[in-house]
């Protein structure tokens, strides 16, 4: 079930807004700087304001830490980027909008990212994180869908997307004190329960056997529990050590391939619509919000246990529409599935670095990474995933199948073809837990007999006298001593123990 409450509202819209915000603001300054040079000049300037993007996410966690964390820092990052966007409308220099747009894209880096953090807080723990990034994906795709369909192009385009900048920043910065709030109320149940715990522990000694034990299900827990999908652990879990560091870069190097992947089935799919064997137009970009939203109901099965394998399986899907393209096959198969992958492939991205970033160091750097990978592959290798797309379709199989073969080593580097614990599973871990937690019944016995200061003729008294119905004379008789020394010693038990009967010593000896 998809329950959302007021931080999470909050920050789906945000990051729906930023997807509307981001994408809207990439076309409209490719649409822009294009009445001034070449389509080829377009293609590396796009690459430029994607480049600035990249360094806005990475600049958001030191900005904010020097800034102190102050919320004002998204209304200077929303004024900034709107006055941007306004030079980029009333510029005639091309060099003028190049450095308008690479300010503006700077800017919506950094609000991407605190977003994206927003949202990793929001959902930290929720069996619906991938629910949530593919809605907030779909939302902002048919913001985008209806602004390309209703608003006129140049300053009523720029007006809206001046508003959408505005409005993230508000829904930004109300999902910041959010977060902030519950991290603090969080903090505080934090330590009493910590210290609860200590003290417990301390009040007995653990035996070797419940050593061992307690080893044997640490292993199970790892084992059974990467960290790429533990969506019920607990919300105040420590930042991870060097196996998550290891983890992130291989994440990191995954959405990178990937992307350089799905921008050369993209760059066919542009082909082919340029030759005009498909005809590419704004209505089919709704099958990115659909798929957008499939992939979150689809990831999200058993707490993502799947989220890996589907991913994968797309990746194939998408490396088989690429061959098959360029053996001859129909341009529409590589369309089809250029909008199907690609929904995916943004809702796994954001998913898998939402539900990492808690546990790293940096948590705020890491948030946003997915997107600033994808963003790293478009300044980086766009016009090289181009060129090979022109040479020829012996150079496109050959680097499909290199990607794809890197693709699974980075798979596997990344752990996500492990499947990770669930509810039930991490239940039954804890359960074992607690039962090696709880003392053996010796450790009960010897416990009891301590603190009721028992001699050791009346412990051995003790002892016989529950270990079953025998009557106080056949006890007599097997301890050797008469019937009225057991008495005695029967009598001083009671008193020690705080006991009346025979019934209720054997009770209170054996912890029932």
């Amino acid at each position: 079930m998809f329950s959302v409450d007021r931080q999470s509202f909050q920050s789906l819209s945000a990051l729906a807004l930023f997807t509307f915000a981001f994408l809207g603001s990439e076309f409209f300054f490719d649409s822009q700087i294009g009445l001034l040079i070449s389509a080829e000049g377009v293609v590396g300037a796009q690459a430029m304001i994607l480049g600035a993007s990249v360094v806005g996410f990475l600049a958001y966690a030191p900005i904010s830490k020097l800034a102190g964390g102050r919320r004002a820092l998204r209304a200077v990052e929303a004024v900034g980027a709107i006055a941007a966007l306004v030079t980029i409308t009333v510029v005639e220099s091309a060099l003028a909008m190049q450095i308008a747009g690479c300010i503006a894209f700077f800017l919506l880096g950094s609000l991407g990212a605190g977003t994206h953090w927003s949202m990793a807080r929001a959902f930290e723990g929720s069996p619906s994180l991938a629910k949530g990034a593919g809605a907030a994906y779909a939302a902002g795709i048919l913001l985008q869908f209806l602004s390309n369909q209703f608003v006129p192009a140049g300053m009523a385009s720029a007006a809206v997307l001046c508003v959408s900048v505005a409005a993230l920043a508000v829904f930004a910065a109300a999902g910041e004190r959010d977060g902030e709030s519950a991290g603090q109320e969080s903090d505080g149940t934090t330590g009493e329960h910590t210290g609860g715990t200590a003290a417990t522990k301390s009040s007995r000694q653990i035996t070797r056997q419940e050593q061992s034990i307690r080893a044997s299900l640490a292993a199970l827990t790892k084992k059974a529990r990467p960290e790429q999908a533990d969506a019920g652990s607990s919300r105040q879990a420590a930042p991870g050590g060097a196996k998550t560091a290891i983890r992130a870069v291989w994440l990191f190097s995954l959405v990178v391939l990937l992307a350089c992947m799905f921008s050369t089935l993209d760059n066919v799919v542009t082909l082919a619509n340029a030759q005009g064997s498909i005809s590419v137009e704004t209505w089919p970009r709704l099958f990115l919000a659909a798929s957008g939203l499939a992939a979150g109901v689809l990831f999200d099965i058993r707490e993502r246990r799947y989220m890996g394998f589907i991913m994968f399986a797309v990746t194939v899907l998408s490396t088989i529409s690429i061959l098959a393209v360029e053996a001859g096959a129909s341009p529409v198969i590589g369309l089809i599935v250029f909008y199907l992958s690609s929904g995916f492939f943004v809702t796994f991205f954001t998913t898998t670095f939402l539900q990492l970033a808690p546990r790293m160091r940096t948590p705020q750097l890491w948030a946003g990474m997915g997107r600033a990978a994808n963003n790293l592959c478009a300044f980086t290798v766009s016009g090289v995933s181009m060129m090979l797309t022109q040479l020829g379709i012996a150079a496109v199989m050959i680097a499909s199948l290199i990607l794809f073969v890197l693709v699974s080593v980075a798979f596997v580097g990344a752990g996500l073809f492990r499947l990770p614990s669930t509810v039930g599973e991490r239940e039954a871990i804890r359960a074992g837990l607690a039962a090696a937690a709880a003392p053996t019944l010796e450790e009960v016995q010897a416990e009891f007999i301590s603190r009721s200061g028992l001699t050791p003729r009346e412990e051995e008294v003790l002892r016989a006298v529950t270990a079953d119905e025998r009557p106080l004379k056949q006890v007599a008789d097997d301890l050797g001593i008469s019937l009225r020394m057991v008495q005695r010693h029967l009598t001083s038990i009671y008193s020690k123990t705080d006991t009346q009967t025979r019934a209720g010593l054997t009770r209170a000896f054996f912890g029932k």
